[in-house]
């Protein structure tokens, strides 16, 4: 690889740093809305405006530019960002994406959502995010570890990645293989890191990952939509019993947070009746095979047209308006917007993605009565299960692996003393006991913990102020985050 020939940093830019980047059909900015979504949160928090505007600041952007050499002997330049909005938690926490839309304006949003949605989930971290602008398809394997690798050179070099600093994790066009080689270039340039295996999250399980971690984001998606499917009040507002049997869902995208989403969704009863990507959706009233449509998607490169059980709709977004219990985005920012927001007809909608609710498309639904899950805490799943590898790492323990024959033998004494005193236990219940928790186990429980608690919370703050769930999860991180900052008279 050649020399970096641009650098661009910007910190403390009063308060925030600025974009001029327009919205999308006359919306706000995606950075603009975020604001916009935290001034009416902090409007009802008794906190004085400077602590505020530390909260909301964005700290500091890292701008790259830098040379690739294509395969066929030219040379490219590969423009790249990697934003940290706050250091009042540390390290900053946040994925790194790979597309054609990557801005600045982006992953500055970006990064003041993984700020709230950390907080949201009570772990340790700031919010952080990076993108490279470019689309791996047209790529060739060799060059997308080229532009990865020299990324991370690029980072190393500006001390803006670290397991103390700031660590990285999958996001939209990224995945385990990236950041393996991003730990792996890491490792290489500080070999005397102790800790460096924890600079990045996300990591396959052979390289230091976490079991449970590749659907975590999706799992996380579907605690939180179980949880409001047993709160009757909102559902009554909305007209529909409790649990999810029988609902039908609406999937906006089938990567790796919609697959999970809607897998967990159907195993429980739930009916996905259509599913929309970049190519078109397909439908299908009496529901959708999960497994079988995913299979078709990733064998026909990502696509689905052609998938013969359900009728295929080219225009994706007019299956975003389609009749449905559930609606539930779970790709990119901003598909539902002010100019397609009052044809959408789903009496809820669950944001598995980052803000794909503009800030005057909520505004109307809301007034609709539309319930909307909000990213917040309905994607925050992913970060939270990288905050158990982060501890693995940093422990050197895989979980489990000091307690899961000691539960095994002690569930054995137990069936055992049942026996005794003369109760029969059966084959098939010694089995059930008779299971220490793994690593996967551990990491799941400690993942639904984790949103049943924060949803829960959220429900509370909602109902106490009066507030939508959006702004009662604003209000939850804001608080918080105050209260790490040392500001008194906020609740824990």
């Amino acid at each position: 690889m050649l020399k970096s020939v641009r650098l661009v940093r910007r910190v403390g830019i009063g308060r925030r740093c600025m974009s001029t980047a327009a919205g999308l059909n006359g919306d706000m900015t995606f950075l603009d809305g975020v604001d916009k979504f935290f001034d009416d949160a902090a409007a009802k928090l008794p906190i004085e405006n400077g602590i505020l505007e530390t909260i909301k600041s964005c700290n500091s952007v890292v701008q790259l530019s830098f040379p690739l050499r294509r395969d066929d002997g030219s040379i490219e330049m590969i423009e790249a960002y990697r934003a940290q909005h706050s250091h009042i938690r540390l390290p900053c926490k946040g994925g790194i994406r790979f597309a054609d839309s990557v801005s600045q304006d982006e992953v500055e949003a970006l990064a003041a959502l993984m700020t709230f949605k950390c907080a949201v989930v009570d772990v340790p971290f700031g919010g952080g995010k990076g993108g490279i602008k470019f689309n791996k398809r047209d790529y060739s394997a060799r060059e997308v570890e080229n532009i990865t690798r020299r990324y991370t050179v690029e980072l190393i070099k500006r001390n803006t990645i670290g397991p103390a600093v700031d660590v990285p994790a999958p996001d939209y066009g990224t995945g385990p293989k990236e950041m393996a080689w991003i730990k792996d270039t890491y490792q290489q340039m500080k070999p005397d890191d102790i800790d460096g295996i924890g600079c990045v999250t996300g990591k396959p399980v052979t390289q230091g990952g976490i079991r449970g971690r590749e659907g975590a984001t999706g799992l996380g998606v579907y605690f939180g939509i179980r949880k409001l499917f047993s709160n009757e009040d909102l559902l009554k507002k909305v007209h529909l019993s409790s649990g999810i049997k029988g609902k039908t869902f609406i999937i906006q995208g089938l990567g790796n947070v919609g697959y999970w989403a809607a897998k967990h969704i159907q195993a429980s009863g739930g009916k996905v009746v259509g599913i929309a990507e970049r190519d078109g959706g397909v439908v299908n009233s009496n529901g959708l095979d999960v497994e079988d449509i995913r299979s078709y998607f990733v064998g026909n490169n990502g696509l689905l047209k052609g998938y013969t059980k359900g009728e295929f709709v080219t225009d994706s977004g007019e299956l975003l308006q389609s009749e449905c219990d559930v609606l539930v985005p779970a790709a990119l920012e901003g598909v539902i917007r002010s100019d397609n927001a009052r044809k959408i007809k789903a009496k809820i909608i669950a944001e598995a993605a980052n803000g794909p609710v503009t800030y005057e498309a909520d505004e109307y639904l809301t007034k609709k009565g539309v319930l909307i899950l909000p990213d917040l805490l309905l994607n925050a799943g992913g970060v939270t299960v990288s905050y158990f590898e982060w501890v693995k790492n940093l422990g050197r323990l895989r979980f489990g692996r000091m307690t899961r024959r000691f539960d095994e033998e002690a569930m054995t004494s137990v069936c055992d003393v049942l026996e005794d005193v003369g109760m029969k236990v059966t084959e098939s219940h010694r089995a059930k006991l008779q299971v220490g928790a793994d690593e996967e186990k551990l990491v799941v429980s400690g993942l639904e913990d984790t949103m049943m608690d924060a949803s829960q919370t959220m429900y509370n703050v909602a109902k106490e102020n009066g507030v939508s769930l959006r702004i009662a999860a604003y209000m939850m991180a804001v608080r918080r985050i105050a209260s790490d900052y040392g500001y008194s008279g906020i609740f824990p």
